[in-house]
Parts: C-alpha cells; sequence; structure tokens
C-alpha cells in the first residue's frame, strides 16, 4: 500500500492550475477579445456605427472643350453675329418658309447683309433648363417635371443636347449637356423643393456654361420668376445671357388666378423682360384646384411646353458681319423684319460687340 502524502499533492494541483491558466492567457491575446452573438463587445457596446458619407450624385459643371483653331479662324467667328429669329403669321402662327432674301437686320438703324441662313433644322440646339426649386413652387414640381419630360422628347433631336439645372438658394448642375432624353428624366427625379431663390444666379451661371457650346443658346426658365437670394442683379444676368447669344424662354409657373394683391407683379416683369430682350417669350399656363385638394393634371403646362417645341423647331439662324468695325465693347440694337406684309420677327433686341 501506498502511502499518501498530502502536501506533494497540493504542489501538483497547483502547478496544474497554473499552467492551465497561462495556456488560456496566452490564447486570448492571440485571438482577442470574444464577442457575442450580437457583434459587441463591453467596449463598443452602447456605441454606434458610423457610415460612411456617400458621395455627391450631382456632377460638377463641366464646359465643353472648344476645339483648337487659329487664331484668324477665332478673329471671324468672333466677328460673326448671329440672330435666332421667330417668324410668326395671325392666320397660321409660326412661319417655316421663308428664305434669306425675305429678312433685312439693322444694326444702330443701319442695314447689315446677311451672310448666313439657316433654318431649325440645319442649326443644333443647345439648351439649359432652369428648374426653380424653392418653397415658391414646390405644390407644382411634380407636374413641372412630367410635363417637362413630355416637351424634351417632342424637341430633341439626336444633334441636339440639354442640360439640367437647379436653383433655390444655391445652383445645382443636375445634369451636363447630353442628347439622351431618359438621363434628363432620371435628373429630374433629383429635383426637392426647399430654400429661397437665387433665379438671377442661375441665369448668368446658365449663360456661362453655353459660351463655348456650338449651335443655338437657350436657357428655358421654370419658375414664378421670383429672387430673393442672388449676388447677381436682373441688369447682370440679362448682359450674360446676350453676350452668350441665348435666347430666354420662360414657362411661368405663379398662380395667375390669384388676385393682384398675392401676385408677385415686380417677379413678372422680369421674365417678360427678360424673355423679350433675348428673344424668347413667357407661356402663362393656369390650373384649377382639384376636389380633393390637389394641382389639377396642369394640362395648359403641357400645351405650353408643346407651344415652346414647336417653335423651336421653327426657327430662322441669320449671321452678318457688322459694318461697325469698333471692338469696344458697347452694346448695339438690332433690328429684324420681314420684307413680305403680314409677318412679325421675333429677335433679340441687341448684342454686345466684341472687345480689344
Amino acid at each position: 500500500m501506498r502511502s499518501f502524502n498530502p502536501s506533494s499533492s497540493s504542489m501538483v494541483l497547483v502547478r496544474s492550475i497554473m499552467l492551465i491558466s497561462g495556456l488560456v492567457f496566452l490564447l486570448q491575446i492571440a485571438l482577442g477579445p470574444v464577442s457575442g452573438q450580437s457583434g459587441r463587445t463591453k467596449e463598443t457596446e452602447g456605441k454606434r456605427q458610423v457610415k460612411p458619407i456617400p458621395p455627391d450624385p450631382l456632377p460638377r459643371p463641366r464646359l465643353p472643350e472648344s476645339p483648337k483653331t487659329d487664331e484668324a479662324a477665332i478673329r471671324i467667328n468672333s466677328n460673326l453675329v448671329t440672330v435666332v429669329t421667330t417668324v410668326t403669321r395671325r392666320d397660321s402662327g409660326v412661319v417655316t418658309n421663308l428664305e434669306l432674301n425675305d429678312f433685312e437686320v439693322l444694326e444702330d438703324g443701319v442695314p447689315q447683309e446677311i451672310s448666313n441662313f439657316a433654318r431649325t433644322s440645319d442649326v443644333p440646339l443647345r439648351m439649359v433648363m432652369l428648374f426653380d426649386t424653392s418653397l415658391s413652387v414646390a405644390s407644382r414640381l411634380e407636374f413641372e417635371r412630367r410635363a417637362a419630360a413630355r416637351f424634351l422628347e417632342r424637341v430633341l433631336r439626336p444633334q441636339d443636347q440639354t442640360a439640367l439645372f437647379s436653383f433655390a438658394t444655391d445652383v445645382s448642375v443636375l445634369q451636363d449637356f447630353t442628347p439622351r432624353v431618359p438621363l434628363l428624366v432620371n435628373a429630374m427625379k433629383q429635383l426637392r423643393s426647399g430654400g429661397a431663390t437665387s433665379l438671377y444666379n442661375a441665369i448668368f451661371l446658365a449663360a456661362e456654361y453655353l459660351v463655348p457650346a456650338p449651335g443655338r443658346h437657350v436657357i428655358l426658365i421654370v419658375s414664378d420668376g421670383g429672387d430673393t437670394t442672388s449676388s447677381k442683379d436682373l441688369k447682370a444676368a440679362l448682359a450674360g445671357a446676350q453676350q452668350a447669344n441665348a435666347v430666354i424662354y420662360a414657362i411661368y409657373t405663379g398662380n395667375l388666378l390669384s388676385s393682384e394683391n398675392l401676385r408677385d407683379l415686380a417677379a413678372e416683369r422680369a421674365l417678360a423682360n427678360l424673355t423679350a430682350e433675348t428673344g424668347g417669350q413667357v407661356y402663362y399656363p393656369t390650373s384649377t384646384a382639384a376636389q380633393n385638394g390637389d394641382w389639377d393634371e396642369l394640362i395648359e403646362l403641357n400645351q405650353a411646353f408643346t407651344r415652346l417645341a414647336d417653335e423651336l423647331r421653327t426657327q430662322y439662324t441669320l449671321g452678318f458681319y457688322s459694318t461697325n468695325d469698333a471692338r469696344d465693347g458697347g452694346f448695339r440694337k438690332l433690328t429684324v423684319r420681314v420684307k413680305k406684309p403680314g409677318f412679325a420677327a421675333r429677335a433679340r433686341l441687341g448684342y454686345y460687340a466684341s472687345k480689344g
């Protein structure tokens, strides 16, 4: 029979426990802290996971690159004055069967020789659509989006391109120039109402955006004409459009059914001035409230866009080299007439001469 030594057994047991504890400690260091099923540890318990901020989905303004050419070509192109003209007749609306000899152009009262003549079908369109997304037009934004989509389907040809801007307190480029209607329609889904109104800033930036683009330049404003936060004023916005050879059109989104006390008459006059000076016009759709209190389908809004599409498809582009050789950057008045009786021509009222 073996004798049992309590002291030696206790020492063996203590050593075994110390050995096991050491192994566990080393294992914890190698594997790190053990997390529970929720994936949280004591250190991360109660702390919120921080999600990365997504990048801005809106493209930054990107002007088209101008083709490289020699100095002589640049000088000739800069001296050519182009005048986009719309011709109407009371009994038949817009007119499309005129020829070069049917027009006359005067600069500061002096007749000019028309050297370039083209119909709409021969000249590509470059258009910037400016959507007012301020709180003042929030109730109509959805209807404007739908009507504008139909308008683009009617007016854009493969050689034409449109860019989409939105403006409230700030101005954003939602879509660069593109001939693809689906891209523009998708960009319209980003329109969200809110903020103040910087209409004049938007016009000024749109004009700068158009300067290097070839073709007819058009700025289409979808707004009630109000402006509350622009750093540019009406005069600067108009000068920018004139220097970009841009025709301004506007779809008025205010409520003409309201009394004059509730309407912003100054904003309406501003739109009228911008369009008249550049050879465009304002379209004034009206609407009635449906029984459920929401705006109706705005049939007249669709009709306004349709009339605008018809005009953009039936214009003439006249070009001349001024007999005034002064390169003083001054403003020169223009008059466009149709020699045949019963016709009315609408074009920009002037332009800024080259400087230097």
